[in-house]
């Protein structure tokens, strides 16, 4: 038994071509990606690379971090110095190799120094993208070596799968990932609920009202739609903000952080089931525009609750990259309800009308 241990690397394969060539490199980037192999392609790591010394970082990818090196050989690949640099990293490597490390792609005819006639080629001009990336495949299969697993970055978890894992490892502002993941997964389970509000959809409650009795409904309707910014103030005060998340430098609590988040989801989905409440209820046909005008006040809230809860969790999910990249953490967002103007017009002018029709 061969008890050696197996060479691993970042890297299945690293990209090297000409800035000329990127709309073919590209494709195959695209498809290489597509059946899971590693790759470098320089545009997938820019913000890496950003303020790095590139001399010294491709160095290391084209010399040592890839399993192979793919040259996509063109007139334009031998003029530059940046690729004569990767070139010279990956024959360096070849040097030293048992195995073929340095696998050309010829785009053109153009010779590439150092490279021998006799190197077998791949000619791209009669190879079909598609096979080229087959044979891409192939060669890794059958290649020593391994390359490392990519390391699992943990955003907001959109499943409870994820939520199990992201508080079994509690990263660094782990607490951020767990509010949005709730924020976003309550949600989610209401998208039914929402998209009938968006189309003015409602079941009938069974409840039938009086002339008499439907104006008190009205008016018990919109205290309760007033009623929500205010428990949704309370989710987002000072002091409960600190009791689940914790003072700077403290752990959070994932209960009071599930709890609180839940209870923000909660305001948004009480919204909609008034509304709901609104349209499904029997009353005289004079009062079904007042109905459906009442309903319509809180179209403006809940899509701002929508929205609040959109922008927190794409500043979470940017979370664990800030942290890698030492910024200082802070997320700041502000959740403002209000009443459409003209939805507010609207209801007034109905329930005017109505009033005069019924001559009250």
């Amino acid at each position: 038994m061969d008890n050696s241990p197996t060479e691993t690397f970042d890297f299945d394969v690293a990209l090297s071509y000409a800035a000329e060539d990127r709309k073919y490199v590209e494709a195959i980037a695209g498809m290489l990606e597509e059946k899971e192999v590693r790759i470098f392609y320089d545009e997938y790591f820019t913000a890496d690379l950003w303020g790095r010394d590139l001399y010294t970082e491709l160095d290391e990818v084209y010399r040592k971090r890839a399993r192979f090196v793919i040259v996509f050989v063109s007139f334009h690949y031998i003029s530059k110095p940046w690729t004569q640099h990767e070139r010279m990293s990956a024959q360096a490597r070849a040097l030293t190799e048992k195995d073929p490390y340095f696998l050309p792609v010829r785009l053109d005819d153009s010779e590439l120094p150092g490279l021998r006639p006799t190197i077998g080629y791949i000619d791209a001009r009669s190879t079909p993208q598609e096979q080229l990336v087959s044979l891409v495949r192939q060669k890794l299969s059958g290649a020593p070596g391994a390359t490392k697993p990519e390391p699992k970055i943990l955003r907001v978890p959109r499943t409870p799968d994820e939520q199990r894992e992201l508080l079994a490892q509690r990263p660094p502002a782990w607490e951020y990932l767990l509010y949005g993941g709730v924020l976003w997964q309550r949600r989610n389970a209401l998208e039914a609920k929402w998209r009938d509000h968006e189309l003015g959809y409602a079941s009938r409650t069974g409840q039938h009202y009086e002339i008499s009795q439907v104006f008190t409904f009205l008016q018990n309707s919109l205290s309760d739609l007033a009623a929500c910014p205010v428990n949704i103030l309370k989710m987002l005060s000072t002091e409960a903000q600190l009791r689940a998340f914790g003072a700077r430098g403290e752990p959070g609590n994932a209960e009071l952080i599930e709890h609180i988040a839940t209870r923000l989801v909660g305001i948004y989905e009480q919204m909609m089931d008034v509304a709901s409440a609104l349209r499904g209820a029997g009353v005289p046909e004079e009062l079904s525009e007042v109905m459906e005008a009442t309903a319509r006040l809180a179209d403006q809230p809940l899509k701002e609750i929508r929205d609040f809860i959109d922008r927190f969790v794409a500043e979470a999910d940017s979370v664990p990259e800030r942290i890698a990249g030492g910024k200082n953490l802070e997320i700041t967002l502000d959740l403002t309800m209000t009443i459409d103007d003209e939805a507010l017009e609207r209801q007034t002018n109905e329930m005017d009308r109505a009033r005069r029709r019924l001559g009250l």
